[in-house]
């Protein structure tokens, strides 16, 4: 096997550029990733990723506030023609946006907390917003870690419901909800 050589005569190979060395660790990889997260200040890492809850309903936040959930609104984007229709209030267009924070079955899940906290809060425009205002707005304090995994809860139990209705036309948990 002949090595290919760069435009100065060197052999050409692969160099990480987060280690001094050229080689890739796991560790230089975190380092990277944190110091990159810290130029996008605002990406809640923390409050997805540091939270004591399953490492699937981690993955499932993490996957939200990329906006890449298959909500309909993204599956048309991949097979046009789908019915778009949230499966909650059967209203709007089901969004990542809609689905989580503004239907009004959603909508029901979150005031049930904020006014367990008796917080004044304005819902955010999107998943990160959420993220990033929770623990400020919430005035976390000594229950803080159990504070810290309400918006993924909900999102989590948002989903299940949804997905019920989706795949198996069955409501479970929003049927009492008015």
């Amino acid at each position: 096997m002949q090595m290919a050589t760069n435009l100065t005569g060197e052999e050409d190979r692969l160099v990480w550029k987060g280690e001094r060395g050229g080689e890739f660790t796991v560790k230089s990889a975190y380092k990277e990733l944190r110091s990159t997260e810290e130029q996008h200040a605002g990406w809640p890492w923390r409050m997805i990723w540091r939270t004591e809850i399953p490492y699937k309903v981690n993955y499932f936040t993490w996957l939200l506030a990329k906006q890449a959930i298959l909500t309909h609104e993204n599956l048309n984007r991949r097979k046009p023609n789908l019915r778009s229709s949230c499966y909650l209030c059967e209203e709007q267009v089901e969004t990542v946006n809609h689905l989580f924070l503004h239907c009004k079955w959603t909508d029901q899940l979150w005031q049930m907390f904020i006014q367990k906290r008796k917080i004044k809060w304005t819902k955010p425009g999107d998943i990160i917003e959420v993220l990033q205002c929770w623990n400020r707005d919430g005035n976390a304090g000594k229950n803080e870690k159990r504070w810290r995994i309400v918006p993924a809860c909900i999102w989590w139990t948002i989903w299940k419901e949804r997905n019920q209705r989706c795949f198996e036309g069955k409501q479970i948990l929003l049927t009492g909800c008015n």
